[in-house]
């Protein structure tokens, strides 16, 4: 759209824009078009060239990267300006013209200007020369050295209405200024080097910016003589980058000193008591105490702030190199930072006077603090160099000015007016651009001029504030050089008339309030607005609420509605809805007016406003979410209109589940046998759901799901199946439990449906009899009978008592010890549920017994009832018995002795064969032969009674048998054989193998016994007399002590005072007689038992075994054989069994008749 703003500012644009085809040239050359042009005018004035720096104080040249020329000013230095204007027409006659000079700063506003006035015939040409100092600078270098921007230098002609050309009569030349040029040839510095000469001219310039050396220390002090001045120092030469001097840290031909820190500070001296800016343009200084004192003159370093500039680059020349560790930078010390550029990372040329140029962009540096600069020399105390030269000093800028102005970018559609209709909202939205270099504010106001509308603020102005929308703002701050977004709105009043007005719009400055821009035409403020004839109504919530109503599937909400005729005709309007989703028709909107009365259609006048009620129903299966529903209000012909306010209606999500088990109540015994009860989870909600299941219940049941979650399960019916699993335990007590199954929403914890389960326990009888492994020792058939505890265990849940009985090969011998005898047999105690009872169980193997045998015990329930099947509980014992084939043992051969001999040696072999395992053996002889009682002894070495013997490997066993001549003589007959048996044992098998031992006797028996062996019998006999005698007082003595014991085998007696009285003996005390030898032929008197042997042969008597008993059955006399004893009259004495009885019941009577 066009701006009110001069036509002077549209063309310094466009000359900014096309500044670098300009840059460098100060006369325009006419095109040939316009050169044919001229030629043909009678009057044709022009503006020929516009020159600057063509006085005394000539332009500064810059070399472009192209190898052009750009001329350029320094900030503060007067220049002389020639303008050239030329009557470029054929006539001879003098014409008259004004011409003038307009200075303008780039961001849009006149500096300065300067006109006069002429009068030439065609072909005549005038110089206007203007002398102007340029107070703020322009400039911009980039990192490729090409220079531009600068103040624009506009030379304008005006011919009046007799110049025949127009196109020709003005000029525009960019002309860079910087903000400062220093050749660097004045500085004051010391001798530095010592040779009583000051190394620099130090003409005083007061109030003149100069460069100033210091010594420095690591600390920052400043240096002591002779270091106090540092070693900066100037070098006259010719070949200076520019003029005759340039600065180094060592004088030529020599290297620089080691550890310094030297700076050349940028500063003026000055005789005034402040630092305040004399005039140079670069503002106040801050003073130096430290050189103030030692140059005797008041020091100050100039202090430029990063504030007062948008843009900045510095250029400097440099040749030379730096030892390792040594540097020599420039530094902008603002004190609590510092930014540097560092020469010695530039790899400048070490050819003396080769002058490399660099830029140090120093745009942005400390933006919001003051910084001075200085030049800094830092060297080690490692190796030197003559160091780095430093010549020239010029610095670019664009600095930032007060001034601004705005440029405006709006979207008005015609362009510069509006069609409106009533009801109608129009947005006029603008881009404001800040075209100056500093941070502003605006104010923004608009209004129409029917002043009758602005009562109801109809104008709304958004922006980057905020919080402020009326039609008067204050903008936030727009930064230099950016743009913001600003839309004006306006509201046209509901039934506006047709009329015409102008809508105005101003941008003025937000703190003076001057005017920056105003929109609409040139010749008329503001932009023309004309409401047209219309049909319009408006249709809205009566509350604006998000969303518009929450309805759950096949329920209903009414949502309050305003409508009203807004347009500026009368109209009938037809009532409706649409959908975005299929799920939804029109049966699912109703319309009701104020009385509650069904309507599809309303009358209304203009401004007329009804109250109505959309009635919304939901489908009966309607996912959650929102749905977006249209309303509709359409105007009928010819009211061509249709007002379509969008409702959003929530579904929530409904949830609705039922848990169906597939049995509720059932009854199971508690037999540890697993049950499972399916269970149906039939989702009747609307929404896909997962349910994570619990349960809740006795613990002791144990009861568990087959799963802690479900998957999603599909709305409107889905199901999914699940399990509860009950493992029935041993000894749950029998009543009814409940358990409670809970499913509980994944998605909403608080929803949860709980269902029921009872489950029955009755009375359950049930037993376990453990197993036994006894297969990790071999047994040997024939061994003398061991015991076990056998435990039987009540998993019933009541308590139980349990007949116990066996079930083993006729080799094998089982009996429980310490078992209850009823009328029903042996059984165990009553043993609670869940309680167990270890049945003492005696086994043993016959001598035949050979490889794996096994154990029965069946316990069978006393309290289960008669009705029903028995209930019983086996448990098995697996043995080894006899040879496994891991030990491979050979005989010798048999063996026949007939001369006594001390050492008879027969050689086992034994053979570990089992193919991994080392084993333990125990190797001994079987002395249960009656070998043994005809020979001395038959022995083993202590070494070969037991050994390891290793996989595969053979050991040699050694018996050694004593026979005496006694012995030989003392055969029964004349010969007789024997066996010898050798067993060997280990942890995994059992072997034993047999040689025969034949015994002969040195001399044969004769048939009858001479006087003298009848005389060696009689001797035997009566010996054999006093030991039965000795046996009998042995026997008497126990039954004594046993008649006085509680329990027949709880006393142990002892024969430690006994002493021998039998008549006849021949001692009683001290060491017994030497016994006569006893007859050869006696074989019982000759054997082990020393004649008794009868006596160790008979059985032993039970092992007592302390156990609870339940029940204690009497025997009837008529059950008792008739070997036993006739019991007393008084009973069995006082803890004897009939066992006991049996046995020993006769020695007691005796004893008691004895008595």
């Amino acid at each position: 759209m066009r701006v009110l703003t001069p036509l002077l500012l549209c063309s310094l644009l466009m000359v900014t824009s096309m500044a670098p085809i300009f840059g460098g040239v100060n006369q325009l050359d006419l095109d040939d078009e316009a050169s044919v042009q001229a030629k043909s005018s009678l009057i044709d004035f022009e503006v020929t060239s516009i020159m600057f720096g063509t006085g005394s104080s000539q332009a500064m040249q810059w070399s472009q990267p192209d190898g052009s020329i750009q001329e350029y000013v320094i900030r503060g230095q007067e220049i002389q300006i020639d303008v050239t204007f030329t009557q470029a027409g054929t006539s001879s006659q003098p014409a008259y013209a004004e011409a003038s000079l307009q200075i303008w700063h780039p961001v849009g506003f006149m500096i300065d200007e300067f006109t006069s006035n002429m009068t030439l015939s065609g072909q005549q040409s005038v110089v206007q020369q203007i002398t102007w100092i340029p107070n703020m600078s322009h400039s911009v270098l980039d990192d490729q050295g090409l220079l531009s921007g600068g103040i624009q230098l506009i030379g304008m002609v005006d011919g009046g209405l007799a110049d025949d050309n127009q196109d020709n009569n003005q000029v525009t030349t960019l002309m860079p200024v910087a903000i400062w040029h220093d050749s660097m040839d004045n500085g004051f510095c010391g001798d530095t080097d010592g040779d009583g000469i000051n190394d620099c001219p130090n003409i005083p310039y007061a109030n003149e910016p100069v460069w100033v050396g210091g010594g420095y220390e690591a600390d920052g002090s400043l240096s002591s003589d002779p270091d106090t001045y540092g070693h900066w120092r100037m070098i006259d030469s010719d070949d200076s980058a520019e003029g005759d001097k340039h600065w180094r840290v060592a004088r030529e031909d020599s290297d620089y000193a080691s550890n310094r820190h030297d700076r050349l500070w940028w500063g003026w001296f000055t005789p005034f008591q402040n630092c305040d800016d004399p005039g140079h343009g670069l503002g106040y200084g801050i003073q130096d105490l430290s050189l103030s004192e030692k140059y005797g003159s008041r020091f100050c370093k100039i202090n430029l702030r990063g504030f007062d500039y948008l843009t900045m680059q510095m250029v400097t020349y440099a040749w030379g190199e730096m030892g390792p560790g040594d540097s020599v930078s420039i530094e902008a010390d603002a004190a609590s930072s510092v930014e540097s550029f560092n020469y010695t990372d530039l790899g400048l040329s070490t050819i003396d006077h080769d002058w490399s140029m660099s830029i140090w962009n120093m745009t942005g540096m400390h933006r919001t603090g003051e910084y001075n600069l200085a030049f800094k020399f830092d060297s080690d105390s490692s190796q030197a160099s003559g160091g780095i030269a430093i010549d020239s000093f010029l610095v670019f800028a664009i600095e930032r000015v007060p001034q601004y102005t705005v440029d405006l970018d709006c979207d008005d559609p015609l362009p510069n007016a509006y069609l409106v209709v009533p009801a109608e909202i129009e947005s006029l939205y603008c881009k404001i651009t800040n075209n100056g270099y500093v941070d502003i504010t605006l104010r923004l106001y608009t209004e129409v001029t029917n002043q009758s509308w602005m009562f109801g603020y109809p104008i709304r102005i958004d922006s980057n504030n905020p919080v402020d929308h009326d039609n008067f703002v204050v903008t936030d701050v727009v930064k230099a050089l950016e743009t913001t977004d600003v839309w004006f709105n306006i509201t046209i009043p509901d039934g506006a008339i047709v009329q015409e007005m102008m809508w105005l719009v101003d941008i003025n400055d937000g703190t003076t309030n001057t005017t920056k821009a105003t929109l609409g035409l040139p010749e008329a403020r503001g932009i023309p607005l004309s409401v047209q004839a219309a049909y319009s109504c408006k249709l809205e919530p009566e509350t604006l609420v998000y969303p518009d109503a929450t309805i759950m599937p096949g329920e209903n909400a009414t949502i309050p509605m305003k409508f009203k005729n807004t347009g500026n005709q009368i109209a009938t309007w037809n009532l409706g809805a649409s959908f975005a989703d299929t799920r939804w028709g029109p049966e699912n909107v109703e319309w009701y007016d104020a009385e509650g009365d069904l309507v599809t259609s309303l009358d209304l006048a203009i401004n007329e406003e009804l109250d109505l009620f959309a009635k919304i129903m939901t489908p009966e299966q309607i996912s959650p979410g929102i749905y977006e529903i249209t309303l509709i209000a359409s105007g009928r012909a010819p009211a061509q209109f249709m007002s379509t306010p969008m409702v959003e209606i929530e579904v929530p999500v409904q949830y609705d589940i039922d848990v169906i088990p597939f049995v509720t109540q059932f009854d199971a015994p508690a037999d540890g046998v697993f049950r499972s009860v399916e269970v149906l989870l039939v989702n009747n909600g609307n929404s896909e759901e997962a349910f994570d299941l619990y349960l809740d219940a006795n613990w002791r049941l144990g009861a568990s799901l087959n799963t802690d979650r479900t998957l999603g399960i599909t709305p409107f019916g889905g199901d999914s199946t699940f399990f509860l699993m009950l493992p029935m335990p041993y000894g749950l007590e029998p009543e009814t439990y409940e358990i409670k199954i809970i499913a509980r929403s994944v998605s909403d914890p608080t929803f949860e449906q709980i269902k029921r389960v009872y489950l029955t326990i009755p009375e359950t009888h049930l037993v376990e009899v453990e197993d036994l492994d006894m297969l990790q020792e071999v047994f040997r058939g024939g061994d003398a009978p061991r015991t076990v505890n056998w435990e039987v265990t009540n998993n019933g849940n009541v308590d139980d008592a349990f007949y116990i009985d066996f079930d083993h090969l006729t080799d094998v011998s089982a009996e429980a010890m310490n078992l209850v005898s009823d009328s029903n047999g042996l059984r165990t105690p009553f043993i609670a549920s869940g309680g167990s009872y270890n049945v003492t169980v005696t086994y043993s193997f016959d001598d035949e017994a050979f490889g794996d045998r096994t154990i029965s015990m069946i316990a069978t329930s006393k309290a289960s009832p008669s009705d029903s099947p028995s209930v019983s509980g086996i448990g098995i014992a697996e043995f080894h018995v006899g040879d496994q084939g891991w030990i491979v043992l050979l005989p010798p051969n048999d063996v026949t002795i007939s001369e006594p001999d001390n050492d008879i040696e027969l050689t086992f072999s034994v053979k570990n064969d089992h193919p991994t395992n080392a084993q333990l053996v125990r190797t001994d002889v079987d002395r249960d032969s009656d070998l043994f009682f005809n020979i001395v002894n038959a022995r083993i070495e202590q070494e070969d009674r037991d050994f390891v013997l290793d996989v595969n490997t053979t050991r040699l066993i050694v018996v050694t048998l004593e026979v005496t001549e006694e012995n030989l003589d003392s055969l029964s007959e004349d010969s007789m054989t024997f066996e010898l048996t050798l067993d060997v044992d280990s942890d995994i098998d059992k072997i034993s193998r047999t040689v025969m031992i034949t015994l002969l006797r040195p001399v044969p028996i004769d048939e009858g016994p001479t006087a003298e062996e009848a005389a060696w019998l009689g001797g035997n006999i009566l010996f054999l007399l006093a030991g039965v005698v000795v046996v009998l007082a042995v026997l008497a003595v126990t039954l004594r002590t046993m008649r006085s014991a509680t329990g027949p085998l709880e006393e142990i007696s002892s024969l430690d005072d006994y002493e021998m009285s039998v008549a006849g003996s021949g001692w009683t005390s001290g060491d017994p007689p030497i016994a006569p030898p006893l007859p050869s032929s006696d074989e019982v008197a000759n054997s082990m038992y020393g004649g008794t042997k009868e006596i160790f042969e008979q059985p032993p008597p039970p092992i007592p075994v302390k156990q609870e008993i339940e029940e204690v059955q009497e025997v009837d006399a008529e059950d008792i054989s008739e070997e036993v004893p006739p019991i007393p009259e008084t009973g069995l004495p006082e803890g004897w069994t009939m066992e006991q009885w049996a046995h020993y019941g006769k020695r007691w009577l005796d004893q008691q008749n004895d008595q």
